[in-house]
């Protein structure tokens, strides 16, 4: 039975291995524009996505800055409130002082005394959560890096 493609010659083999390079040739050219085309579509994929994710991250960001605005807000009227709860004690304290033991001077130097403890524990409180600020165990790590590289 002949191939469709071949031609009755007297070398009819020949002629089907001619035929047959030419049509995998074809397929080559074939399968490299096919190739071409996909990666094309490819490099258009990632650019949308890209283009997508560029959107997605303005709107976080957008959304990040307006929840720090009201957390900074929120965060004002937290400080306010312990502002007023810290005097209503202190008023508290200082008309209790005043109302058992009648004097103004003693009200005044107890109320003083407690706002001056409350300060002072804030202050060790700063200075120690200061001490943890920082990157020093990286700034360690580093200079334990560059020690051995100098050796």
């Amino acid at each position: 039975m002949e191939n469709f493609h071949s031609s009755t010659t007297k070398d009819g083999t020949a002629q089907n291995q001619t035929t047959d390079q030419q049509y995998q040739k074809d397929d080559w050219q074939d399968h490299i524009a096919k190739l071409l085309t996909y990666s094309k579509q490819l490099k258009d994929d990632y650019h949308t996505q890209g283009k997508i994710t560029h959107q997605l991250a303005k709107a976080e960001w957008r959304l990040s800055l307006r929840s720090l605005a009201l957390i900074s807000i929120f965060l004002g009227c937290f400080a306010s409130g312990l502002v007023l709860l810290w005097a209503g004690v202190l008023g508290a304290a200082g008309y209790a002082i005043y109302d058992l033991f009648g004097s103004v001077w003693l009200s005044i130097a107890t109320v003083t005394l407690l706002q001056v403890a409350c300060l002072f524990w804030l202050w060790k409180s700063v200075a120690y959560l200061s001490n943890k600020i920082g990157f020093s165990k990286t700034l360690k790590s580093i200079k334990q890096l560059l020690n051995l590289q100098g050796h």
